[in-house]
C-alpha cells in the first residue's frame, strides 16, 4: 500500500476514530502512533457499543452499525501504521493550505460533518424522521443518538404509570426491576413473564408511553441543528421518498 493511494481512506478512518474536532492531514498521519490509535478506538468502541442501550432496539441497531464501522476503521489504521513503519514511508511535516483540513467549528462538540453529503441518492427504503435526516446528510450520527436518547427520556416509565393506575405497587415494581436487570428483559416483558401484568395491560402502557414523548424533530430545532422551516421541508421530502418506496415495492403477495 502506498501512502498516496490510500491516504484519503486512512484519513476517513481516522475521522471515525478521533471524531470531528481533530485536525487531520498528512502531518497527522506522519506522527500518528499505535498507542493513540488504540486509545481512540477503545473510547469510540465504548461510545458506540449497542449494550449501552439495553431494550432499545432502534438505538441498538444504529449503535451496532457504527460499532462495526469503528472496528473496521481501527483495523484499517492499524494496517496503515504497520505498512508505514515497515516501508519507512515519509509524510511531510509542513502544513500547506492544500494539504490540511480546516478545523471544524466548536460551537457544539457533537456537530460532526454528516456521513452522507446529501448530494447522492438516498437508499431506497422507508425511513422514520431521525434516520431520514441522517441519510439525507442534514444531521450527524451523534446528533441522531442524542435525539433518540432525549426522546426516550421524555417518556414516562412504564412501571411508574402502572403504579399510578393502580396495577402495581412499589414493592412489586422493585421486584420486576431486580429480575429485569439480571436477565436484560424489558420491564413489560418481565412483568408478563412473572404473571404481574397481562399482555393487554403492557400494550396499553406502551401506547400511553409513546403518546407522551415529544416528536424527534423538535430536538433538532431546539438544539439549533435545523430551523423549523428546514425540518418541515425535510419531513415533506421524507414523506415523498417513503411514498415512492412503497409504490415501487407494490402490493405484497400473500404466501400460499
Amino acid at each position: 500500500m502506498t501512502a498516496s493511494l490510500h491516504e484519503n481512506e486512512v484519513l476517513k478512518a481516522c475521522r471515525t476514530l478521533f471524531g470531528p474536532d481533530v485536525w487531520l492531514d498528512r502531518h497527522f498521519l506522519g506522527y500518528l502512533q499505535p498507542d493513540g490509535v488504540r486509545a481512540a478506538y477503545r473510547q469510540r468502541a465504548k461510545e458506540t457499543h449497542p449494550d449501552r442501550f439495553p431494550g432499545e432496539q432502534r438505538i441498538q441497531k444504529l449503535q451496532a452499525e457504527h460499532f462495526h464501522a469503528v472496528h473496521h476503521a481501527y483495523d484499517l489504521v492499524r494496517s496503515f501504521l504497520a505498512q508505514r513503519d515497515q516501508a519507512g514511508l515519509k509524510f511531510s511535516t509542513s502544513r500547506t493550505s492544500h494539504q490540511r483540513e480546516q478545523p471544524p467549528p466548536h460551537a457544539h462538540p457533537h456537530r460532526e460533518k454528516p456521513a452522507h453529503s446529501g448530494s447522492g441518492p438516498i437508499p431506497s427504503r422507508a425511513y422514520e424522521i431521525g434516520s431520514y435526516l441522517y441519510a439525507a446528510g442534514a444531521i450527524g450520527y451523534h446528533a441522531l443518538i442524542e435525539a433518540l436518547v432525549w426522546q426516550r427520556r421524555q417518556r414516562p416509565p412504564v412501571g411508574e404509570t402502572a403504579r399510578r393506575w393502580g396495577w402495581l405497587d412499589e414493592q412489586t415494581i422493585r421486584r420486576i426491576m431486580l429480575h429485569r436487570s439480571r436477565h436484560c428483559r424489558r420491564f413489560g416483558e418481565k412483568a408478563v413473564e412473572m404473571g404481574l401484568l397481562t399482555p393487554f395491560q403492557v400494550r396499553t402502557l406502551l401506547f400511553h408511553q409513546r403518546s407522551r414523548h415529544q416528536k424527534l424533530g423538535q430536538y433538532f430545532v431546539q438544539q439549533g441543528y435545523l430551523s423549523a422551516e428546514e425540518l418541515d421541508a425535510l419531513v415533506q421530502q421524507m414523506h415523498g421518498h417513503n411514498a415512492r418506496v412503497h409504490l415501487h415495492a407494490g402490493p405484497r403477495r400473500s404466501a400460499s
